[in-house]
Parts: structure tokens; sequence; C-alpha cells
């Protein structure tokens, strides 16, 4: 349904890439996450997508046609093309429903329209009021509803729910997505905050420093992550780095990146009972208490610091610690 090719962006003249030889393709009906920190071209790529900047160079192709090119450029307006950002952009001056009616105007069942998606998002009895007399949840699904008024072909959600506290952004996540199976959209949904995109989304595909690191479903972005950096985003990683290595007398190719999930780590009171491989007595320098678990900062047999996790309630001030090698995520070297 969508074809991005070779993909770049420049905005000094080529000196600097935001987003760099990207390639992807999104299936029809499918719900794809895109996740990157600050900088790794997550915008940059929705506004060539959407019409609002042109690429410097690749092309996108939706439903079979060439809308961005070198040579062919096909405006925002006419790309089918539905966006909700994360200021909602509603017109503070018009009703709801003349707020969903705005991009719709040239239809001749428009009220119909309107109502039925506003009927869609909960929000059916409400077309009368203005945008300061909603809940920020609720201007939210206002602008899905005028988002999805025109009949896209594609969906993009751009950070729709960062305004919000972590209750209400769980919430309305999941009432968001309810109502976007409904219409069976294929939606381009753009975050920052992994949990969002484990939860909703058919594929994830990793942005860094504009280039794509890694397209999966969430199951293989965790047992087999590209990078460390990918790793590090779907759960708590330590990278096992040289120093690790020599306190855990951990021989590993030095050409290679190693991290472990902490999930993986072993914490015991005794060397006996940790059964691994690679272990090293540690002593606890701080405890943090984490709801059910707890977060030890140790200081190695080495000298070297490391935090883990643990369960274990009942932690002594001097304890072991280690991993196994069938445990130890191997990368290229970063």
């Amino acid at each position: 349904m969508l074809t991005i090719d070779s993909l770049s962006k420049s905005f000094d003249k080529g000196k600097n890439f935001a987003l760099e030889d990207v390639s992807f393709n999104l299936k029809a009906g499918q719900v794809c996450a895109i996740v990157g920190e600050s900088g790794s071209g997550k915008t940059t790529l929705v506004r060539l997508i959407a019409g609002l900047e042109r690429p410097d160079h690749g092309s996108i192709t939706m439903g079979g046609k060439i809308i961005a090119s070198l040579d062919k450029f096909v405006q925002p307006e006419k790309r089918k093309i539905g966006l909700v950002f994360q200021e909602y952009a509603l017109f503070p001056h018009l009703t709801i429903l003349e707020n969903v009616l705005y991009g719709i105007s040239k239809l001749k069942n428009k009220k119909t329209r309107a109502q039925e998606m506003l009927d869609l998002v909960g929000l059916g009895n409400m077309g009368s009021r203005y945008p300061h007399q909603l809940s920020g949840g609720q201007q939210q699904r206002v602008a899905l509803a005028r988002a999805l008024a025109p009949e896209p072909s594609l969906l993009i959600l751009d950070e729709p729910f960062s305004n919000l506290d972590t209750m209400l952004r769980t919430q309305l996540r999941n009432e968001v997505f309810d109502i976007i199976k409904k219409t069976e959209v294929t939606v381009l949904f753009v975050t920052h905050d992994t949990q969002d995109a484990l939860s909703v989304a058919d594929e994830i595909l990793i942005l860094q420093k504009g280039k794509v690191i890694q397209k999966d479903v969430a199951a293989n972005l965790y047992v087999k992550p590209n990078t460390l950096y990918v790793a590090s985003l779907f759960g708590s990683t330590v990278h096992i780095n040289k120093n690790l290595q020599n306190a855990f007398r951990c021989p590993l190719k030095q050409d290679c990146c190693h991290a472990i999930r902490n999930e993986k780590i072993i914490v015991s009171p005794s060397s006996a009972e940790a059964d691994c491989e690679y272990i090293t007595a540690a002593r606890v320098i701080k405890k943090i208490q984490l709801g059910d678990s707890t977060q030890l900062v140790l200081k190695l047999e080495s000298g070297e610091q490391l935090t883990v996790m643990t369960q274990d309630q009942n932690i002594a001030d001097t304890i072991y610690v280690g991993f196994n090698s069938k445990d130890i995520l191997e990368f290229e070297q970063e």
C-alpha cells in the first residue's frame, strides 16, 4: 500500500541528512509504529509522506502510484492521507461538528459523514460544543474524527498522546486504536514511547540518526535486536563492555558488541546458589524500591559499578551476581 524507496532529506544542502536512504513497505490495513529518539528523523519522514516536504532523493509510492520523487510531486490534499498531530490543531472558533466538516466541505453528504465520524469516536451528542469545552482526550478524538472523515487511504498519527499524563494516555490510546480498527485504515503511528508501539503495532520501525535500524514484529525486536540501541529500547539492558568482561572473567569476541537483558542477570546470596558461568562478588551500595522490584547499585569485586533489578526483597549487603553465555546478545560493533 505504501512503499518508501531510498528516501533522503537534507536541510543544509547535503552537509547533514535528517533522513538518509530510508526504505520500507507498509501493507494495507497494517499498523506500523515508527520509534526513535528526538532527532532520529521521525517528523521529517512524516512530512515527506504527507507532502509537506519534498525529498532530495528516492521516491514514495501509494497504491501503486508515485506521489513523490525528484521529478514528480502530488500535492498534500490529493494524497488521501489523514493527519493527527500531538497539538490536535482544532479551530477554536468552530464547533466540534464544524471542525470535522472542514476537511470534507465538497462532499454532498458532508453533514451525514461528519455526524457518523463523531458517533464513531463517541462524541455524537457534542457537535455543538467548542474545543475549549472538551477535555484533552475528547479533543484528541475530535482530531481523529476530522482525519477519518475524508476516508483516507493512510492515517498518520504523529506523537498523538505525548501531551497527556500516563493514565489518560494509556486509556485514550486503547480507545483510539479500537476506533481505528473499525475503519480498517492503514496507519503510521509515530511515537517515542516503546510501550505505545508494543501495545498497538503490527510492526515497529526503528529510526536512529535518520536511518532505519530495524523493522520487525515486536517479539523479534526483543529476541533478535540488530543493535544495542534497539535492545535498550525494548527492555532494561546492560552493555557488557571490556571492563565488565574483565570483572566477570568473560572472554567475548573483541570485534563485536555484547549485552545482557536485566532479567537474565542472576542475583544470589552465594556463588554456589547462583548457578551461572560468569560470576563475581558485589557490594550493594544503594537500594531503590520500585513497587514489587528493587533496583540495586552494585560495586563489583573489580571496582566496576553495575545497576541491576531484582524481585528479591531481602538483599544482603554482599551478594553474587552473574549470567550465562546463552543469554548474551551479540551485535556488530557500533
